[in-house]
């Protein structure tokens, strides 16, 4: 789908939107409009090689408008962000949330972009749904995310189909551009890392509840002739009281070549020259919840190759994974197991904060002689209630930590990709206000 293609549509909804009859009192009565204004600060970096240093503060502003259904049919979502540097430190020589002047960075450019231009119809009836949408937005899938961790978020243009029946849910996507969440534009054509067109990324998923506690998940990712990506995945949920319940889950990923598209040549500083890629892991999943906390076990192994491609040369990286933190323990081999807890301090007479964090470690990378992994990771969270409500902080602290070196067979070196072996400090302040009209 191209912008024209939606700027003539966006006219229709306009229509519809101001049409004064019985029939279009949904598509306003229903909606949804808020106006978010953001600032983050993130301190960040690595230690020793690769230098890549961050000292930015920036804020930002989204406003969003999400339509009801005229004739309970069609609808239309719109929404625009603005954002800019408040302070750069002397140090930082990368950027986060905005665009990198290589020649100085310390005078980023400015955002200013549409985030989402989205026509959506529906069909339903007593026992079945069936909804279409075409535009650009944020879309969420099991194994592809539009970037929400910037202070705007990165989107995508393209077509979806969700059908839901009972227990049934059934969801086709196709992605044909891509807006990267620290720049601007409409959207830009999906590439791999020698800059030759990708096609489309095509996605198929479908969920069945097999019981009112367990649940079944699968879902095929292809970014054509690129990459191909797998997931399976059984979920179950055990209450054992009104407060207390386990929550279980096994998945089974893998994604490989698909096409000569892929990299086989290699990416420097990401990726190794390969003939074939194929990599696999096996996840496993346990939490207890139990009121206000819970405490939770992941275990994963990869096997095969790295599990670290993207599905074209912007894409900020998904994996459906809990070996997905800050960087993936994703080394062929690899084999992780974290620590999980988090808790609310309603009981404690603070019912707006919270805490979450975990700590994982890994060993058993192939090519490394000497590898170990670890994080650490600490999250608090304020929600304001009363004359505040709306203000939302959020205290995010993370180390990463990396020994080993490559054996020099089978890795000769280590890149800066998604599951690089690196040591890595983080501390990032989140404010956000959300104002909903």
């Amino acid at each position: 789908m191209t912008a024209k293609t939606l700027l003539r549509l966006t006219p229709l909804a306009l229509l519809l939107a101001a049409a004064g009859n019985a029939q279009a009192a949904g598509f306003l009565d229903d909606s949804k409009t808020s106006l978010r204004y953001s600032q983050f600060y993130w301190n960040e970096g690595t230690r020793g090689a690769p230098d890549a240093q961050r000292d930015e503060w920036v804020q930002g502003a989204q406003f969003s408008f999400k339509s009801g259904y005229f004739n309970d049919l069609i609808g239309f979502d719109f929404g625009y962000g603005l954002a800019n540097d408040l302070h750069i430190g002397d140090k930082a020589n990368s950027l986060g949330n905005l665009v990198a002047d290589q020649r100085d960075v310390q005078n980023p450019h400015g955002l200013g972009k549409p985030l989402e231009a989205y026509l959506k119809t529906r069909f339903a009836d007593d026992r079945q749904e069936l909804r279409f949408g075409a535009g650009k937005k944020a879309r969420v899938f099991e194994q592809y995310v539009d970037s929400v961790t910037r202070v705007l978020p990165a989107a995508t243009l393209g077509y979806d189909l969700d059908y839901r029946r009972g227990p049934l849910n059934l969801r086709l996507s196709q992605i044909e551009q891509f807006t990267p969440r620290n720049d601007n534009g409409w959207g830009d054509e999906l590439t791999n890392f020698a800059g030759e067109k990708i096609d489309h990324l095509r996605i198929l998923g479908a969920s069945y509840a097999l019981t009112p506690n367990t649940r079944l998940v699968a879902e095929h990712a292809e970014a054509k002739d690129y990459l191909e990506s797998r997931l399976l995945r059984l979920e179950h949920n055990s209450p054992l009281d009104a407060q207390r319940r386990v929550e279980l889950y096994a998945s089974h990923g893998s994604q490989r070549d698909a096409g000569e598209l892929f990299d086989y040549a290699g990416v420097p500083g990401l990726y190794e020259a390969s003939d074939r890629h194929h990599a696999r892991f096996v996840d496993l999943g346990a939490t207890y919840r139990d009121g206000n906390w819970y405490a939770g076990l992941n275990l994963n192994q990869v096997r095969g190759d790295d599990f670290d491609r993207l599905f074209f040369a912007k894409d900020h990286g998904t994996w459906a994974n809990s070996g997905q933190l800050f960087f993936w323990y994703g080394l062929e081999d690899e084999r992780m197991l974290k620590l999980r807890g988090g808790l609310d301090f309603a009981p404690f007479g603070l019912p707006q904060l919270r805490w979450d964090g975990h700590y994982a470690v890994s060993d058993g990378a192939a090519g490394m002689d000497g590898f170990a992994r670890r994080e650490w990771q600490s999250m608090f969270q304020y929600r304001f209630d009363g004359a505040l409500k709306g203000l939302h902080l959020i205290w995010l602290h993370t180390e990463h930590r990396t020994a080993g070196t490559p054996d020099g067979v089978r890795r000769t070196s280590t890149g800066f990709g998604p599951a690089a072996p690196v040591d890595y400090d983080a501390d990032r302040l989140y404010l956000n206000y959300t104002y909903d009209f």
